[in-house]
């Protein structure tokens, strides 16, 4: 039996914790609920550990693409969590813009160079994903960097879209393979 039959697709699992999570957080960049609290708690396990754990399983079955992105961005939303428990950061209260908006910046340029993998192979439900992950992560870089509130809100509204394209992308995988077997 290979590898690859002894382990499930874990990528519904890992967008389904990267969509969710993000949607929540955006909610509050859009302005639409006022803190994110519970949401970082969550960003930590489930936005977080869910998707390292994908990210070891897509390693374990061969995707170095899927194993890449699923840990990078689980690590992403701990370390975002953690921040927030440091810091006590909810809308850049305490912690440095300049220092936030350069990790938004570097996050952009690493989610652009997987876009790029991503247009050449992947189904068009993941495209989705990466090129408003890619336009996010310049948003939240220019909003940040600018202490521009109103682009923070247009960012908290893409981020919304993006979040929920994974969460499409997530139950289409779910969907296509239960109805398979």
């Amino acid at each position: 039996m290979s590898a690859n039959n002894q382990w499930g697709n874990p990528a519904s699992l890992g967008l389904a914790a990267f969509g969710l999570t993000t949607v929540l957080l955006n909610l509050a960049n859009a302005g639409i609920v006022k803190t994110a609290v519970l949401t970082m708690c969550y960003g930590f396990f489930f936005g977080g550990l869910a998707q390292v754990i994908s990210g070891i399983i897509e390693f374990r079955r061969g995707s170095t693409f899927g194993g890449t992105a699923f840990t990078a961005y689980g690590l992403f939303w701990i370390g975002l969590a953690l921040m927030s428990a440091v810091t006590g950061w909810f809308h850049l209260v305490t912690a440095d813009p300049n220092e936030i908006a350069a990790w938004m910046f570097m996050w952009g340029i690493f989610t652009l160079y997987l876009t790029i993998v991503v247009m050449k192979t992947g189904p068009n439900s993941l495209r989705v994903v990466f090129v408003t992950l890619t336009i996010l992560f310049f948003m939240l870089f220019a909003a940040i960097a600018s202490r521009n509130v109103p682009l923070l809100r247009a960012a908290g509204y893409e981020g919304i879209f993006c979040g929920l394209s994974a969460v499409y992308a997530s139950a289409e995988i779910l969907i296509k393979e239960t109805i398979k077997k």
